[in-house]
C-alpha cells in the first residue's frame, strides 16, 4: 500500500505557531498514485550501522541528545549505563500535534525495548519517525565514541562548498542485470509522467525511474494560453502580439538570464499541450467560473478557471504588473489528472516503471549519454539501463539540500526561509535533493548560474488552509518601527523582497472596516484578495468549492480576529498599542504614518511611493485591523541545467551533450532571479510541457 502524503493541513498545523505567512502553502498537496508494476522499498531511516552497533554494547556511561530533522526540529534524549539503554525522552513538540507530535512516546517505548534505533516506524508520520531514529542513532554513535570520529572524517574529506562531491565508482560488475529501452526517464514528477507519456506514444520503449513509492505530483496550477479548455471561458484569443509581450516581460522579470526561445515556444504551444494533458480523465468537470458550485460526484477531480469573471475594475492592460488571466487550476489537487496521464503512457504496453529506485550515475561512451546505473532500494542492488535514444533528466529541484541552497541562493538560508515539500522517497528522505544537477554535472553538464527561489507571499495571518486574513491586496503597510516603506500595489514575490529587507523581516498590512468596498479595486494577482463575498458561514458558500484564497468574507475576518491571527480595536490609538505593545516610539511614528497615508489618500496621489490613487483609501472608519507579515515559505528553487527549446543539455563549451536532455524544475534557463509571478502556475506549465517536448524530442531521434 503507497504511503499517505503529508497534507497541506498538516503541515500547516506543525508550522502555523511560527509562520504568519504560511499562506504559501494553500496551493500546496502532495499526489499519490498507485501501479502494480513497481519495485518499491520500506520506509526506514540511516540507522543500521548505529543498529548493528548498540546490539553489540559497550557503552560510555551518559546522558546524550541529538536532533534531527521531521516536520520541525525533533529532540531525542537517552541516557546509557555501560551495556544498555535505561532511557529515551523525545521531544516532538515542534511536529504536527496529532500526527509526529502523537507518536514520541510510543517510539520512546519502542527504542528502549528493542534496544537499537532500528525500529518501525509509523507510516501515517514517516517524516517524524524518520528524524527520531536519526536522532536516536546519532545518540547511540555518541555513547560508543563513534560520533566524533565520523564528523572528523567527513570534516577533512570536503570543503564548506562541496555540495558535488564525487561520483560514485559504479561499474558493471556491480550490476545484478541490464535493461535495454530507447527512452530513459529518471523522475516521475509531473514533467517525467508527460516525457514518458509522449514517448511511450510515439511508440517509444520507456523505462521510467523513481525514487518514490509512486509518481510523485502536488498542488494544481497551471498557465495556459489559449487551447480548447481555455475556449470553455473565452479565453482562447491570445494574439500573437499580446504572447510576445507576455514572453517579453518573463524575460524581463528573469533579469534577460534565460532564454528567449524556451519561453516563446511554451507560449506559443501550452494550449494544445495542456488540451492533451487533460484528454485522459475524461471524467474531469470543467467548472463554469472561478467560485461556481460543484456537483458532489465531480467534487475530487474539477478544473477551475482562475480569476473568472475578473473583477469589473481590473484591467491587466493598465497594470505595472499584470497578472495575465491565463490560469487555470486542478481542484481539489491535480492528482487524478496526473494518474490519468500515467495511466496512459502504461496503457501503451510501451513503459516499464520502476519505483524505489534510484538513478546513482550517469552512463557516458564517446562523449554520448547512453544510460545509467540504478539502485534498487528494495533488493539493495545495483542495474544498468541502456537508452539506445537517450536519457531525460526529470528529478526535481534541490531545495532540502543545504550545502547546495547555501552554494546557489544563500538568501534563503541567511533570511531564515522555511523551505516546505511534503514528496518523500522509499527511504524516509526528501526527494528534492538536487540529484540530477548531480548526475548531470558529473557526466559533464552545464548548471545556469542564476536560479530562481520561488517565495511569493500570500499574505499574514495565515489560516490552516494557507489563507492570508487579506492576502496581500495593498492596503496600508508598517514597519516594525512604525514606518511605511514601499508601494503596497505588489506582487507576493516583490512583496517578499521588500519583507526581507525589513526589521526582523515582518510588518504590519493596515485597513478599516470599509475593506469590503475597497478589495474590488484590488489587481487579480497571485495571492491577492480582490473579490467580496457576503458570507456568513463555508455552509453558505459553493457547493465542494467553499473557499479560494483571493475571495474575503466577513466570517473569515471574524476567525482571523478570533485565532489570533488579526488584531482589531474601535480607534489608531488602540490599534498601534496592540501591534507595538511594548514600544512607545513605534507606536508614535505608526500614527504619524497613518495621517501621512490619509492625508496622500484624500489628495489622491501618493507622492512618498507613488501608488496609484484607486487603491489608497484613508483610515477613518472603525473598527481598524492589522495582520502581520513574515517571510513567506520556499516553495521551489528553479534552477538547473543550461538547456534550449528541444530540452538539449550543454557542456562548459556551451556544446549539446549527445543524449542527454532535461525537463521540469532541472530544465535550467527557463527562471531567474526570482519566480515571476504574472503567470499563475508557469511552473507546473512549463514542466508539464517539456516534459512532453522532451519526450517527443528523444523518441523522433
Amino acid at each position: 500500500m503507497a504511503k499517505q502524503p503529508i497534507s497541506r493541513r498538516d503541515f500547516i498545523k506543525g508550522m502555523a505557531a511560527g509562520a504568519a505567512s504560511v499562506a504559501t502553502l494553500g496551493i500546496l498537496n502532495a499526489c499519490e498514485y498507485s501501479t502494480s508494476s513497481s519495485t518499491a522499498a520500506a520506509s526506514t531511516g540511516d540507522t543500521s550501522a548505529a543498529a548493528t552497533a548498540a546490539s553489540s554494547g559497550g557503552y560510555t556511561p551518559g546522558t546524550y541528545s541529538a536532533t534531527a530533522t521531521g516536520i520541525g526540529e525533533v529532540t531525542v534524549t537517552m541516557t546509557f549505563d555501560e551495556t544498555s539503554i535505561t532511557d529515551v525522552q523525545i521531544d516532538v513538540s515542534n511536529e504536527t500535534a496529532d500526527i509526529g507530535g502523537a507518536i514520541g512516546e510510543d517510539m520512546a517505548a519502542a527504542i528502549l525495548e528493542a534496544q537499537s534505533a532500528d525500529i518501525d516506524g509509523v507510516s501515517s508520520a514517516t517524516l517524524t519517525s524518520n528524524a527520531i531514529r536519526t536522532a536516536a542513532a546519532d545518540c547511540i554513535s555518541q555513547a560508543q565514541g563513534t560520533a566524533t570520529a565520523a564528523a572528523e572524517e567527513t570534516s577533512t574529506s570536503s570543503s564548506d562548498d562541496d555540495w558535488l562531491g564525487e561520483e560514485p565508482n559504479i561499474t558493471d560488475d556491480d550490476c545484478s542485470e541490464t535493461l535495454e529501452c530507447e527512452v530513459l526517464v529518471i523522475g516521475c514528477g509531473v514533467a517525467g509522467v508527460a516525457a514518458v507519456r509522449a514517448a511511450a506514444e510515439e511508440g517509444a520503449q520507456v523505462i521510467a525511474i523513481e525514487k518514490g513509492d509512486s509518481p510523485q505530483c502536488r498542488s494544481g496550477e497551471y498557465a495556459v494560453i489559449n487551447g480548447k479548455v481555455q475556449a470553455n471561458w473565452g479565453r482562447d484569443t491570445w494574439t500573437k502580439e499580446q504572447i510576445n509581450s507576455i514572453c517579453d516581460f518573463h524575460v524581463q522579470e528573469s533579469c534577460y538570464k534565460v532564454k528567449q526561445a524556451i519561453v516563446n515556444k511554451w507560449a506559443n504551444n501550452i494550449g494544445d499541450v495542456f488540451d492533451w494533458w487533460v484528454e485522459p480523465n475524461t471524467d474531469l468537470y470543467i467548472a463554469p467560473e472561478t467560485r461556481s458550485a460543484i456537483p458532489d460526484e465531480n467534487a475530487d477531480n474539477f478544473l477551475i478557471p482562475i480569476f473568472y469573471p475578473l473583477p469589473e475594475a481590473y484591467d491587466w492592460t493598465q497594470e505595472r504588473f499584470p497578472c495575465y488571466p491565463t490560469s487555470v487550476e486542478f481542484k481539489p489537487d491535480q492528482s487524478v489528472n496526473f494518474n490519468a496521464n500515467m495511466d496512459a503512457a502504461v496503457a501503451t504496453g510501451n513503459v516499464d516503471a520502476h519505483y524505489g529506485c534510484f538513478a546513482e550515475k550517469l552512463i557516458m561512451e564517446d562523449g554520448k549519454c547512453v544510460g545509467a546505473y540504478i539502485r534498487d532500494a528494495n533488493e539493495g542492488t545495483y542495474f544498468r539501463v541502456n537508452a539506445s535514444k537517450g536519457v531525460i533528466l526529470a528529478t526535481g529541484d534541490y531545495s532540502q539540500n543545504e550545502a547546495m541552497v547555501q552554494h546557489f541562493c544563500p538568501d534563503v538560508i541567511e533570511n531564515g526561509i522555511t523551505r516546505m515539500f511534503t514528496n518523500v522517497d522509499v527511504e524516509g528522505n526528501f526527494t528534492n535533493m538536487g540529484d540530477g544537477i548531480k548526475l548531470g554535472m558529473w557526466a559533464g553538464a552545464q548548471v545556469q548560474q542564476s536560479h530562481a527561489p520561488m517565495i511569493h507571499h500570500m499574505g499574514g495571518g495565515a489560516d490552516l488552509e494557507g489563507v492570508g486574513v487579506m492576502g496581500i491586496a495593498g492596503f496600508l503597510n508598517l514597519d516594525l518601527n512604525g514606518k511605511r516603506f514601499m508601494n503596497e500595489d505588489l506582487p507576493g514575490q516583490q512583496i517578499e523582497n521588500q519583507i526581507e529587507i525589513q526589521k526582523d523581516r515582518k510588518s504590519w498590512q493596515i485597513f478599516d472596516a470599509n475593506w469590503p468596498e475597497q478589495l474590488p479595486y484590488m489587481p487579480a494577482e497571485h495571492g491577492g484578495a480582490c473579490y467580496y463575498e457576503d458570507y456568513a458561514s463555508e455552509d453558505e458558500a459553493p457547493a465542494n468549492n467553499a473557499t479560494y484564497r483571493n475571495y474575503k468574507s466577513p466570517y473569515q475576518l471574524e476567525a482571523a480576529v478570533e485565532d489570533g491571527r488579526c488584531v482589531t480595536a474601535d480607534t489608531l490609538e488602540e490599534l498601534v498599542a496592540l501591534m507595538y505593545p511594548d514600544d512607545e516610539d513605534a507606536q508614535a511614528t505608526a500614527l504619524e504614518s497613518i495621517e501621512r497615508y490619509n492625508e496622500l489618500a484624500e489628495d489622491g496621489f501618493d507622492a512618498d511611493f507613488g501608488k496609484t490613487a484607486s487603491r489608497m483609501w484613508a483610515l477613518e472608519n472603525p473598527p481598524y485591523y492589522a495582520d502581520q507579515f513574515e517571510t513567506a515559505l520556499l516553495l521551489v528553487i528553479i534552477g538547473g541545467l543550461e538547456s534550449d527549446e528541444n530540452c538539449h543539455t550543454y557542456d562548459e563549451n556551451r556544446n549539446i551533450i549527445p543524449g542527454l536532455y532535461v525537463a521540469g524544475n532541472i530544465q535550467g534557463s527557463r527562471f531567474a532571479a526570482e519566480y515571476p509571478i504574472t503567470l499563475k502556475g508557469v511552473s507546473h506549465s512549463m514542466a508539464m510541457y517539456y516534459g512532453y517536448v522532451a519526450g517527443k524530442e528523444v523518441a523522433s531521434l
